[in-house]
């Protein structure tokens, strides 16, 4: 079928790039958000008090719109959200976006060859309903916020005190003078117990596990984007189709990958004095940097050694009046708990036969290259290929896709794109890359983006010599590919892309 109209669900970083890749190749684009502004996790309302990329900003942004020269190291939440708007603003397709409307269902027309029907509420409590020909979902793996049914919730509740999500701590004064609860321990956890212990009157954390956290700074020296997001460090990871080095690294240069790990554990444990603290993570650093390592708030650790905060490894029991019960019988008191606990990935608005090809009872996607399903035509995902720097993963799975409609990338047939996307998630489960439904790539991103170049039959970035290969990531390495693509099909009047692409 001839693809015109083209429906983007989200205006995050996932639903902006995809909607300017498209409109800038002649496509009619209209993106559908349920807020009512630019920015995803990052729109205000969504957003804690001070919180910051944990991702380097040069790294953190668009290939081919950098951000500020004037913005610092790790931008501020607002910062971000300005340049999402900027980026809307300059590609043009902030007038694509109608706000306040949210996709209540997604419907397949003749089982998705003929397209998609998307059924839409506005704000005003008004139903209606629009055909287009591709649908792109680009509400992200952070889009329903999870918070564990725990009892005694509403009692709590009825006593005065508050009970929110990570997302809903939109001001300090949530926060101050209060007796504060955090529960969990990833990065939007520890950042808010760091709030509380500055502007409440006690704070708690609470944790099953601990995880592995990074400074922004190795000995106050090295910037830890030097020794994290390179292709060496991910080369010291493990791959699901190794390249030869690779193979060689864990296998016969094993030793050497244990000793890369070790030193760094080491360092971490010597930086944050965890011993002394009793938060040495049980798993080995390696496992956790494929998945669930965050950079660790700036004086986190001498926040709990000073006892500002008080760590609890442990999990509640029930939520009591004006306070938190644990599992060791301990009563915490306490006005307000907030739940660091993450989100649930699912796909309500979706047509339910093809929601379960999309999204199995275990909340894994079933993805070819996190992009498309293979059994579910016209239909796309940008953003469920979580990484440290989503504005260029998202931007190039857009690339992708948009060749894949041109009909410039010939895919091998629908069995063996099944067997592939299997076997590809099977992997990542078994080696701890199974994080986020399966859309865990923070261990992959050069491995990940090689692939998708590939697939559009041009070059990898940031190759061949030491110096490269030690190189942080570049976003604007990957500035020329739009360019490259339109060179490469000027260069031939057939399809210059092989029939069966080698997986």
């Amino acid at each position: 079928m001839l693809i015109r109209k083209v429906c983007v669900i989200g205006a995050g970083i996932s639903g902006l790039v995809t909607a300017k890749t498209f409109i800038e190749e002649g496509y009619e684009v209209q993106v559908y958000e349920k807020l009512g502004a630019i920015g995803g996790v990052w729109e205000k309302s969504r957003r804690y008090p001070g919180v910051t990329t944990q991702t380097p900003g040069r790294i953190y942004t668009y290939p081919d719109y950098p951000l500020p020269a004037s913005y610092p190291e790790w931008p501020t939440g607002e910062q971000v959200n300005a340049y999402l708007e900027s980026y809307a603003n300059h590609f043009g397709v902030v007038q694509q976006i109608q706000f306040n409307t949210e996709v209540i269902a997604l419907n397949a027309i003749d089982d998705g060859h003929k397209g998609w029907m998307v059924t839409l509420r506005t704000s005003e409590g008004n139903t209606i309903t629009n055909n287009f020909d591709f649908v792109v979902i680009c509400n992200g793996v952070n889009h329903i916020p999870y918070i564990p049914q725990v009892p005694g919730i509403n009692s709590f509740k009825e006593s005065g005190c508050s009970v929110l999500h990570s997302t809903q701590v939109n001001s300090i004064a949530q926060l101050e003078d209060k007796r504060v609860v955090v529960v969990g321990f990833g990065k939007s956890a520890c950042d808010i117990a760091m709030l509380a212990a500055e502007h409440g009157s006690k704070c708690h954390i609470i944790f099953h596990q601990g995880n592995w956290k990074i400074p922004r700074f190795f000995f106050r020296l090295i910037n830890f984007k030097f020794l994290i997001f390179t292709r060496f460090a991910e080369a010291m990871t493990p791959k699901y189709k190794p390249n030869s080095v690779e193979k060689w690294l864990h296998s016969g240069g094993k030793r050497l990958v244990n000793i890369f790990w070790r030193l760094n554990e080491t360092i971490l444990r010597y930086s944050f004095k965890l011993d002394a603290l009793g938060l040495v993570p049980e798993k080995p650093l390696i496992e956790a940097i494929v998945a669930s390592i965050n950079m660790a708030p700036t004086d986190f650790y001498k926040y709990i050694r000073s006892q500002k905060i008080q760590t609890h490894k442990t999990s509640i029991a029930r939520l009591v009046k004006n306070g938190v019960e644990l599992a060791s019988g301990k009563k915490l008191n306490a006005d307000v708990v907030v739940f660091g606990t993450g989100f649930r990935q699912a796909l309500p608005f979706l047509e339910e036969k093809y929601r379960h090809q999309c999204l199995d009872k275990e909340g894994y996607f079933h993805l070819y290259r996190n992009l498309i399903n293979p059994n579910v035509p016209n239909l796309a995902f940008v953003g469920y290929n979580t990484g440290f720097s989503a504005n260029l993963t998202s931007d190039i799975g857009a690339r992708w896709l948009v060749e894949l409609v041109k009909g410039h990338i010939s895919l091998p047939t629908k069995e063996k794109l099944i067997a592939e996307m299997e076997a590809d998630l099977e992997w990542r489960k078994s080696h701890g890359y199974a994080g986020y439904g399966g859309t865990c790539f923070f261990s992959s991103t050069f491995h990940y983006l090689d692939t998708l170049l590939h697939d559009m039959g041009l070059p990898a970035r940031q190759t061949g010599s030491f110096v490269a290969v030690m190189q942080p990531l570049n976003s604007q390495a990957y500035s020329n590919v739009r360019e490259q693509l339109q060179d490469l099909h000027r260069s031939t009047k057939k399809d210059v892309f092989p029939k069966n692409l080698k997986l």
